[in-house]
């Protein structure tokens, strides 16, 4: 088992910026892959500077106009594309929306894949991995993996290549805890095991936390290791601590156990608290090492 860390969007980093630069901090701090945001158009400058609604899908003239244009002389650079949350967006008249993730409709669906295949083509490389979210219960574990499916096609139709999907837990969402994650693996391993490989969750511990406050460890316990390709890693944010309330041991004892290959996200706000994290968790593991 490899652990592979990413770095992650902090908020010094130009939200719609390129490639280089964080490949250039993620180098600094020994990750193998940057995480690239893939929102719908999101606030009131993106407003502007486009013509576009708010939470509306980005188009190929709107994604050259946001994201920087890609200089890369050092070849193809990792990275793992982070798409649309479904959060609460400001314009700049003050009026709130939040783009639904219509997993359910095929024509939002086919649209969604329009926009990051055509990101994709901007950014000059494909992602090594997609990170999507449940959306509300209007969805269903079927329409899931169906877009999964979708999305998956649309990237081995344009470009050739089968791109790792990896679904995030998060609060407010169908998918956030760990009866319905274990549900949910059990749907597909039942009804389409073949995306096994190719496929999984990427599970964030405080979104748990927060959904599962004091149940934390039985609903953690539930979930299925086969079906955890990815964590992210953080209290708030902010970097962990031991003491800070979720229970750290258990949880690296759990991702120290896995037997394939995991990605590790320090999910922080700041550049300079990234090493941190990462440190943070190579001594966990390393306790968890010296424990076999």
């Amino acid at each position: 088992m490899t652990i592979s860390y990413v770095f992650p969007n902090t908020s010094e980093i130009p939200q719609r910026g390129g490639l280089d630069e964080r490949w250039k901090l993620a180098e600094s701090v020994g990750c193998s892959f940057v995480e690239v945001p893939a929102d719908l158009i999101k606030k009131g400058s993106e407003v502007t500077a486009t013509g576009q609604g708010l939470c509306t899908f980005l188009t190929k003239e709107s994604i050259a106009t946001l994201y920087k244009t890609i200089k890369n002389p050092s070849g193809k650079i990792p990275y793992i594309l982070h798409t649309e949350p479904s959060l609460s967006r400001t314009d700049n008249f003050g009026i709130k929306s939040q783009a639904p993730l219509r997993w359910n409709d095929p024509v939002w669906v086919e649209k969604f894949v329009r926009m990051i295949l055509d990101l994709s083509d901007f950014l000059g490389n494909t992602p090594a991995k997609i990170e999507i979210h449940p959306g509300d219960r209007r969805n269903s574990f079927a329409d899931i993996v169906r877009s999964v499916k979708t999305i998956q096609t649309g990237f081995v139709d344009t470009f050739g290549i089968l791109p790792e999907i990896l679904l995030e837990n998060r609060t407010g969402q169908f998918i956030s805890e760990g009866t319905a994650i274990f549900k949910f693996w059990e749907y597909v391993m039942r009804h389409n095991p073949e995306i096994e490989d190719s496929f999984g969750i990427v599970l964030d511990i405080q979104q748990l936390s927060t959904v599962t406050r004091q149940n934390f460890l039985p609903s953690f316990h539930q979930i299925p290791p086969a079906c955890l390709k990815g964590f992210h890693i953080h209290r708030l944010h902010r970097p962990p601590k031991i003491d800070d309330g979720i229970p750290w041991p258990e949880v690296f004892a759990l991702i120290s156990g896995i037997e394939h290959d995991v990605i590790i996200n320090p999910e922080i706000h700041h550049n300079n608290q990234v090493a941190r994290v990462i440190g943070f968790c190579k001594e966990m593991l390393t306790e968890e090492e010296h424990k076999m």
